[in-house]
């Protein structure tokens, strides 16, 4: 069931069927309910975008049934506006509002002002949800910084400690711990750096402008030298277009085509093919390789930012991947990945063939 299908609870058959109507004709998927029991389960098992709920109901009134959704943590969000044609004075309306509802709408109502209320409950509904999963995902970005640069600071202080007891003559074993410093260092620097790159992929930007993909994969081509010489790997690509796009594309095939290599199946030099179709006014790209691909269950995940599914035994920062779908989703496309374990994978992004970058995605 699509998230905003709505459920439109009314006993009276008649006045269900033409609020039905109404909402279909605009697209909306609709599902009907003619009692409150009725309501109360469709509600907790298959979590509607909106509840049109007549205050007048055979086994219990609407403000019951408001009040039970409230009072259920499961479904205690849910969007809820009172309709009724007899209940219509100020004071119904104050006690439907008072007892949970979102709104109150009081019949005859016109058709055009009902899609627009409908739209507009909607419309908060989505902002709400958006600063919900804003504030979720700053509050796991702050756990993450705080905990991948505590592992390197502490080195950098441990190795400083060392260096300032140590005598000057011992200089091999001070070279050891500067060089451990210095890792460290770069392992922070490195890991701001990416944060920088993914707080820019949300900004607004209007850098749209005639992007060709060739000589783009033939400059990560080029930045990625040293890992294809040192792993065998061979690169490929199919013809590839001129497309509407922001430079920034040019990260996510070097991030696609590194992540490729840096996950290749020990002794078996990497094979990486980089190919595009258009698909319904977009630009389907998919990079496959022969890697030691990826379990199922973290075929989502991947792209979630600091995700590593590998810990500390392969190098990264896990922002890679979320600044890649960042990137991709600011153009208003996708980015998906199929694979199975030890059978490589492949990487999917759509961009339209019409571009727009807008915020976040």
């Amino acid at each position: 069931m699509p998230e905003t299908w709505i459920l439109n609870v009314d006993d009276y058959a008649p006045g269900r069927y033409a609020r039905t109507k109404v909402l279909k004709q605009v697209g909306f998927p609709v599902v009907e309910a003619s009692t409150g029991k009725e309501a109360l389960d469709l509600i907790e098992s298959r979590r509607p975008a909106l509840v049109l709920l007549d205050v007048n109901l055979p086994d219990m009134s609407g403000i019951e049934v408001c009040r039970r959704v409230r009072d259920n943590p499961q479904t205690s969000t849910t969007t809820i506006v009172h309709i009724s044609a007899s209940n219509v004075l100020t004071q119904h309306q104050v006690l439907g509002l008072d007892s949970g509802a979102d709104g109150y709408i009081v019949e005859p109502v016109d058709p055009a002002v009902l899609i627009a209320t409908v739209n507009a409950f909607l419309r908060a509904r989505r902002a709400e949800d958006a600063l919900l999963k804003s504030t979720e995902e700053l509050r796991w970005f702050s756990y993450r910084v705080a905990h991948d640069l505590r592992e390197p600071l502490r080195t950098i202080s441990i190795y400083a400690e060392l260096l300032s007891q140590e005598p000057g003559s011992r200089e091999a074993k001070s070279a050891e711990y500067l060089d451990l410093v210095k890792h460290a260092s770069g392992r922070m620097s490195s890991f701001i750096d990416g944060l920088l790159q993914y707080s820019q992929a949300t900004e607004v930007r209007n850098e749209i402008a005639n992007c060709e993909c060739e000589p783009m994969v033939s400059r990560v081509i080029a930045n990625l030298d040293a890992s294809i010489r040192e792993s065998g790997a061979h690169v490929t690509w199919d013809p590839l277009p001129a497309i509407s796009a922001d430079i920034r594309l040019e990260y996510v095939f070097q991030n696609l085509i590194s992540n490729a290599i840096k996950y290749r199946r020990e002794g078996v030099p990497p094979e990486i093919h980089i190919s595009v179709r258009p698909c319904e006014g977009e630009w389907m790209f998919s990079v496959r390789d022969n890697g030691i691909g990826i379990e199922p269950a973290y075929l989502d995940s991947v792209f979630e930012i600091f995700r590593r599914l590998h810990g500390q035994n392969v190098p990264g920062s896990g922002i890679g991947l979320a600044l890649s779908r960042k990137i991709v989703e600011a153009h208003g496309g996708r980015i998906w990945i199929e694979s199975k374990p030890g059978a490589g994978s492949t990487f999917f992004f759509t961009i339209p063939m019409k571009a727009a970058l807008s915020a976040g995605g």
